[in-house]
């Protein structure tokens, strides 16, 4: 029988694998009471959940404890999240916890911090997708409850602000059972219509009602729309994960009003402050140029432009002059040059060479006779002198 022989490390870890592949260990409730809690410098706290029949080890890493809603000590009844894995260094398996809540404070609150987290590891919450928001807006779409105070305040201060802005309300329930469903549905309108900005919102009130701005669906719908989005729920203190989505957040509706727009009426003032030194500066470079032209106009050149070239037009003639005189001496040296070079030809021209006593010889066909090899005796020669020629006959052939 043939055995697998393992490490004690090579099965601890292969357990660890077990354990980290069943999906069912993943994502837990677990409901106990917490015993042998140590925080230690790190951030991780170590402890053990118990019922009245079983307990398991746990651990939270310092990453999760920093959103622990309350202290945590021995005794207390809690809720925690987290998922079953193995340490393998010892070969025991325990509880990660992610997100722990004292059992009596509320699921709601549990849950949404799990959420929380869900959206900020998706990177929905990172500044850097961050849009700015359009200062000039042709149209600005408001998601808010109908005849709401909310509402009246956004409409009176963008009127006031930029008369000249569309609005397009969007009317939606704000808070209940069915307000995710309905802000969902007009989210969807805004989301078809022409707008550069849109404001969602509502008034103040308790946490649970602003719940319906809590929603995943609508969260993720709120990050992924077109256009820069302006959060306004709730007052100052209070948080939505809309508000952590949105591209920007405002405490009141007066203040969405505000970062939606610029005030026209501070643009005008600007524009009137820049003309008047558009103006002034204006007249400075007009005065500057005219003091220019009339120092130009004051200068030699403007009152007797004669004077600036007379002495250039004496240096032309007198370079016309040297130009003339290096031309025809140029033009001689050529001349006695061809004139030499003339006269070596002509030394050696067949004529002079004639007329120094040398003759040339052919043949009947005309051919130069060099060598006596190229005659023959008896054979009739042409003899050319400088003055005539002769027919001669060879006698005699000598080497």
């Amino acid at each position: 029988m043939n055995l697998t022989l393992y490490s004690v490390t090579s099965l601890n870890r292969y357990i660890k694998q077990k354990f980290d592949a069943d999906i069912s260990l993943r994502g837990l409730k677990l409901k106990g009471e917490v015993s042998n809690f140590k925080p230690y410098s790190n951030g991780h706290i170590y402890f053990t959940l118990k019922d009245e029949n079983s307990s398991i080890r746990a651990v939270m890493f310092g990453e999760y404890t920093k959103y622990i809603q309350g202290p945590i000590k021995d005794g207390d009844e809690v809720i925690a999240v987290g998922y079953v894995s193995t340490y393998p260094a010892r070969g025991e398996y325990q509880f990660y916890a992610q997100a722990i809540e004292l059992a009596g404070a509320g699921q709601q609150l549990l849950e949404l911090e799990m959420l929380k987290k869900k959206l900020a590891s998706e990177g929905l919450f990172d500044q850097s997708r961050k849009r700015e928001i359009k200062q000039f807006p042709q149209a600005i779409g408001v998601i808010c409850a109908p005849n709401s105070a909310a509402l009246s305040d956004i409409e009176k201060n963008i009127r006031l602000r930029n008369p000249f802005v569309e609005l397009k309300i969007f009317p939606s329930l704000v808070q209940g059972s069915e307000a995710p469903k309905e802000l969902l549905k007009a989210l969807k309108k805004a989301e078809l219509s022409n707008i550069d900005t849109l404001i969602i919102g509502r008034g103040g009130g308790a946490s649970e009602d602003l719940s319906a701005f809590n929603d995943e669906a609508l969260v993720r719908a709120a990050a992924n729309f077109p256009v820069p989005v302006i959060a306004a729920v709730g007052h100052e203190i209070d948080f939505t994960l809309i508000d952590y989505v949105a591209d920007a957040r405002a405490s009141t509706p007066t203040g969405a009003a505000i970062l939606s727009t610029i005030d026209m009426h501070e643009v005008m003032q600007r524009v009137d402050v820049d003309n008047s030194r558009l103006d002034e500066a204006m007249r400075n470079r007009l005065t500057l140029m005219r003091h220019k032209l009339e120092s130009l106009a004051n200068r030699a050149f403007f009152i007797n432009p004669r004077s600036m070239y007379a002495t250039t037009l004496v240096e032309v003639d007198n370079s016309k002059k040297r130009l003339e005189q290096a031309m025809l001496y140029m033009i001689q040296s050529r001349k006695d040059k061809i004139e030499m070079i003339k006269k070596q030809l002509n030394s050696l021209s067949i004529d002079s060479v004639l007329t120094r006593g040398f003759a040339i010889m052919q043949t009947s066909d005309g051919k130069v006779v060099t060598s006596v090899k190229q005659v023959q005796l008896d054979q009739e020669i042409k003899t050319k002198l400088k003055d005539g020629c002769i027919t001669t006959k060879v006698i005699k052939k000598e080497n």
